[in-house]
């Protein structure tokens, strides 16, 4: 089986050899800049830095672009977010202050969370800022060309998905300093005529209203502006000379126009593209920027390792995925199986089957896997641990007794990852059965004073046969407890580590109702 971006990579770069036009094989990502960024977004530049790495792994040279739309107006104010910037609907998010005072532009603070994100992910990139890249007339010729073309556009758009696109170009209004308002009346090279007095819905606190324009009539050049999306994407295409773009499949239609205009209007052909599914809220809901529900990758990145979050962006490229922050541990808990797969201590007979997730443990670490294998802890046994001791000092040195390991970075990066993730989640009771709830109880009791190790683990044993419980079920339910797991160390040695009356405390909370 080939992973998804080797296959990929091997047909952008079978496709540039056979078209010969050039030697860097630039792989673009789109950024929103409306709204705050979440997994998705930046799961759309983290599966382009894989397509990347996979031609530089063939001998070829290949950029990454992350190209922020922040010419874009806003159409909503994000659940959250101050309704005074109901005032700014329609404008350019570049050109709206920041309501957190600490960019100059709303569309500035926006694309730097994700840019923060993909610098802690390691990711290389180069950014290129939309309103920067319009205002010194890096589009100009390509927003000549589609003037020119603009009817030859509007047929396509309307034959192959019968819409209405009233423009193939918006003009910032010079009065009201609104985008979508407006609407050309005529044009020159470098120049364009234009109106506003076009109407579009807003939203804030997700009611709709209408927004008017002015009415102001006025001139304006080429870098006042923005093109439409069913022409921007081929624009910007065009002009960085872009051969790779995945694509969500919201964006189906729009980049089945563009692909049109880069050939037809534009001369370029079109990058290879590849389509692919949205995360999803629990639940089925999309994750959205501006409802208020996104998971951002910073979330994530308090709570688990790089790879993890490389894990969830990489494992596969098609098919829908809900995610939320209880998905953490599985990730992490699966970055040390690979590892293990990697490096042969878990064994996988049919080689076929080895090949994809030794490849994905290299693409997870940017194709520069560990020399050597690191720690490996239960998430959820840290979890649980960190539950009942909350001081991490503490903490540490219990799992430091209880796996022998030494005082590392790595595992002082684990336990402040799933410290962070105990403060943001509520526990999981484990369902106790009501037979069991005798013994629970009369343990919690008789730990009510601190007992050595030995002692303890017989009288698990001990109660388990007094209330009529298989031994070794008894056992596990007191693991699902403690840990989270059905299996751990020597659980006499486990309680006196964490110490009798927490673990006393723990029983009495693990009941339906309290023991």
């Amino acid at each position: 089986m080939i992973f998804w971006a080797d296959k990929l990579a091997d047909e952008v770069i079978k496709r540039e050899e056979r078209l010969k036009r050039v030697k860097n094989l630039r792989v673009e990502s789109g950024i929103g800049a409306s709204g705050i960024p979440h997994l998705g977004s930046a799961s759309d530049v983290a599966r382009g830095w894989a397509v990347c790495l996979g031609i530089r792994d063939r001998g070829y040279d290949s950029d990454l672009i992350a190209f922020s739309d922040d010419r874009d107006g806003l159409r909503k104010v994000p659940l959250g977010f101050p309704e005074s910037l109901k005032e700014y609907i329609g404008k350019p998010v570049s050109h709206i202050p920041d309501p957190f005072g600490c960019h100059e532009s709303y569309g500035e603070h926006m694309s730097s969370l994700l840019l923060e994100s993909l610098e802690k992910l390691g990711i290389d990139f180069k950014f290129y800022s939309g309103d920067r890249f319009y205002a010194k007339g890096e589009l100009d010729r390509e927003i000549g060309l589609a003037l020119k073309e603009a009817e030859r556009i509007k047929k396509v758009v309307e034959d192959w998905l019968g819409q209405d696109l009233r423009t193939v170009f918006f003009p910032i209004c010079q009065s009201c300093g609104r985008i979508y308002t407006t609407r050309v009346t005529g044009w020159e090279p470098g120049k364009v005529f234009y109106v506003c007095d076009q109407e579009f819905e807003g939203k804030v606190s997700g009611k709709p209203f209408m927004v008017k324009g002015c009415g102001y009539q006025g001139e304006c050049s080429f870098r006042d502006g923005k093109l439409a999306w069913k022409v921007e994407f081929a624009a910007r295409w065009s002009r960085l000379k872009v051969c790779s773009e995945a694509y969500g499949k919201d964006l189906a239609d729009s980049v089945r126009v563009n692909d049109w205009v880069s050939k037809n209007v534009f001369g370029w052909e079109p990058p290879l593209h590849a389509r692919y599914e949205l995360f999803l809220q629990k639940g089925g809901k999309k994750i959205s920027k501006s409802v208020g529900n996104a998971i951002t990758p910073q979330d994530w990145l308090r709570c688990g390792s790089p790879q993890s979050l490389n894990l969830l962006f990489f494992k596969r490229f098609t098919g829908t995925r809900e995610i939320d922050l209880n998905s953490v541990p599985a990730y992490m808990d699966e970055v040390d199986w690979l590892e293990d797969v990697y490096f042969g201590r878990e064994k996988i007979q049919n080689e076929r089957e080895l090949q994809h997730p030794k490849r994905l443990f290299e693409y997870i670490h940017y194709l520069k896997p560990p020399k050597k294998p690191g720690i490996h802890l239960p998430y959820l046994m840290l979890a649980n641990i960190l539950r009942m001791v909350p001081d991490l000092e503490l903490a540490k040195k219990i799992v430091m007794e209880l796996k022998g390991l030494d005082e590392t970075e790595e595992l002082e990066k684990r336990l402040r990852w799933a410290k962070n993730w105990v403060g943001e989640r509520k526990a999981e009771r484990p369902e106790i059965k009501p037979e069991e709830l005798p013994a629970l109880s009369e343990l919690a009791e008789w730990l009510e004073k601190e007992r050595d190790a030995e002692e303890i683990q017989g009288k698990v044993f001990e109660l388990a046969r007094k209330h009529g419980l298989k031994p070794s079920e008894f056992f596990q339910k007191l693991y699902l407890i403690l840990l989270g797991s059905p299996y751990g160390p020597r659980m006499g040695k486990l309680i006196q580590l964490l110490g009798c009356k927490r673990v006393a405390e723990k029983l009495r909370e693990s009941g339906p109702a309290g023991i």
